[in-house]
């Protein structure tokens, strides 16, 4: 390397934070080592330059692919500050051939997440999108007499049942709520469901669907034409895990032939979509930019266990949360 410190890039979201906690454990590490900014959707260029000599990554939005990881000739740690570790951030099977370490922050943006799942179930439920656009359109009367539904009473059916998935579960109790769960890795029934059911029987009696598994091979389309199809015509899912799991092209038929009633989705397939992706023209549909964990407080704490994790790494101390392949 041509620096005489070790080199670490950060992601600029997190090099120009103005938290105070991330900005002390910031200059705790560059006693340690070189720190430079990047913005994580600069130029292939850009990148190829400057991962050439970085031994560890605190990664947040960027994805890290194939011949960025090939051209990272000293990189030993991606350090998350998120959750999640798949494609959609890292090409999985470079890292691995390359013996590079993963690590991530489980939980952390949990509350976040759970709030956010229920804001979008929430708006599709009282059509809220609709009404707000009618008062801005000066028609008062005509918002007056949309008719939502209440959550009380009905069936929430949660998908995953990880970290997230009961926080889920426990604030749908608070709306008394029914819930249902399914999860093939989960033996016993959690305390904060009220009954487990396969897959076919939880989307044909649940009034929410909602998402909470990572992306993987056995996940990608999970939720497809024919699983739509056992939905409710009443009934909305809400996807804040990752884009890939529910077929959009499918999704799009069910919500224009009213098949379901509604989706809300913090992910897609395909971050930033396509001008042309069709769901963006629905009515029925809320979209947000994939800022489920993105909250002050989940990106402070994310940030922050990220840049620990880059230091003890530095230091040759034990990591704390560490990806297994």
């Amino acid at each position: 390397m041509s620096s005489h410190k070790l080199k670490v890039l950060v992601e600029r979201s997190i090099f120009e934070s103005n938290s105070e906690k991330v900005k002390k454990y910031l200059e705790e590490l560059k006693e340690l080592a070189d720190v430079e900014a990047i913005d994580p959707y600069a130029s292939r260029d850009e990148w190829l330059s400057k991962i050439k000599d970085v031994i560890a990554i605190i990664n947040r939005k960027a994805k890290l692919d194939k011949e960025i990881l090939q051209h990272a000739n000293y990189l030993r740690l991606i350090a998350r500050t998120g959750v999640g570790v798949d494609e959609t951030r890292i090409d999985l099977d470079e890292a691995k051939r390359r013996g590079i370490i993963i690590t991530y922050n489980p939980g952390v943006n949990s509350p976040s997440v759970v709030e956010l799942t229920f804001l979008l179930a929430l708006a599709l439920m009282r059509k809220l999108t609709r009404i707000y656009d009618l008062v801005k359109g000066g028609k008062w009367v005509e918002a007056q007499g949309i008719l939502g539904w209440e959550l009380y009473g009905k069936t929430m059916g949660i998908i995953g049942l990880g970290n997230i998935g009961k926080r889920v579960a426990r604030v749908a109790k608070a709306f008394e709520m029914r819930v249902i769960g399914y999860d093939p890795y989960v033996i016993e029934k959690p305390a904060e469901v009220d009954e487990m059911a396969e897959l076919r029987s939880l989307l044909s009696i649940s009034d929410v669907v909602t998402l909470h598994i990572p992306l993987t091979k056995e996940t990608k389309g999970l939720i497809g034409r024919k699983e739509l199809l056992l939905m409710k015509k009443n009934a909305i899912i809400i996807n804040t895990s990752r884009g890939g799991i529910i077929d959009e092209e499918a999704l799009y038929e069910a919500l224009v032939n009213k098949t379901i009633a509604g989706a809300g989705l913090d992910v897609l397939s395909v971050e930033p979509p396509l001008e042309t992706n069709p769901l963006l023209k629905l009515e029925n549909v809320i979209i947000t930019p994939h800022i489920g964990g993105v909250t002050a407080e989940a990106f402070e704490r994310g940030a922050e266990n990220a840049i620990l994790e880059v230091m003890r790494f530095l230091k040759g101390e034990p990591l704390k949360n560490v990806f297994k392949y």
